[in-house]
């Protein structure tokens, strides 16, 4: 009965693409990074995220941001990483009366030459913290695969890292 209530999430990120696989259930969720913001009344207004904005590229008042997008880290703009993660992560979870914040493992998957800083680690669980998790994890090592996740076990040839 509690494994209803439980959700562990995995989010593998790129500069292209965001994959969020949900533990429990096998749902799958893939989208570009991609936050579309419109000027209204002097503020930024958020009005797509995903595929969805990427259509609207082109716009008047409309800009197209990617806060996954930098020449030497995967974190560009928190601000923007946070708002695309929230919506994604909210997709991503099963449609229920009640839902609890999941926990969050994330894994970055470019820009990892030399490996992640203790800077970086603590930027990515935080990210994943406002964003909506109850418990974030930054993974480095091969993908995880949802029996893994959803026991909870990681192979060592990686490393969990906590901020």
């Amino acid at each position: 009965m509690l494994a209803y209530f439980r959700n562990t999430l995995y989010i593998a990120i790129t500069p292209e693409l965001i994959e969020i696989t949900h533990a429990e259930t096998g749902l799958k969720l893939a989208e570009p990074p991609l936050l579309a913001l419109e000027i209204k009344r002097g503020r930024d207004t958020i009005v797509a995220v995903g595929s969805m904005a990427k259509q609207l590229a082109g716009r008047p008042n409309v800009r197209i941001e990617n806060g996954f997008a930098h020449p030497r880290t995967l974190l560009a703009d928190f601000a923007v990483a946070e708002h695309t993660l929230r919506y994604l992560i909210k997709q991503a979870l099963p449609k229920r009366f009640f839902v609890a914040k999941p926990l969050v493992v994330l894994h970055p998957l470019a820009m990892l030459e030399g490996g992640l800083t203790q800077i970086e680690i603590r930027a990515f669980a935080e990210l994943v913290s406002v964003a909506g998790a109850s418990q974030a994890y930054v993974w480095q090592g091969p993908r995880l695969t949802t029996e893994q996740l959803g026991k909870r076990s990681f192979p060592e040839d990686g490393r969990l890292l906590f901020p």
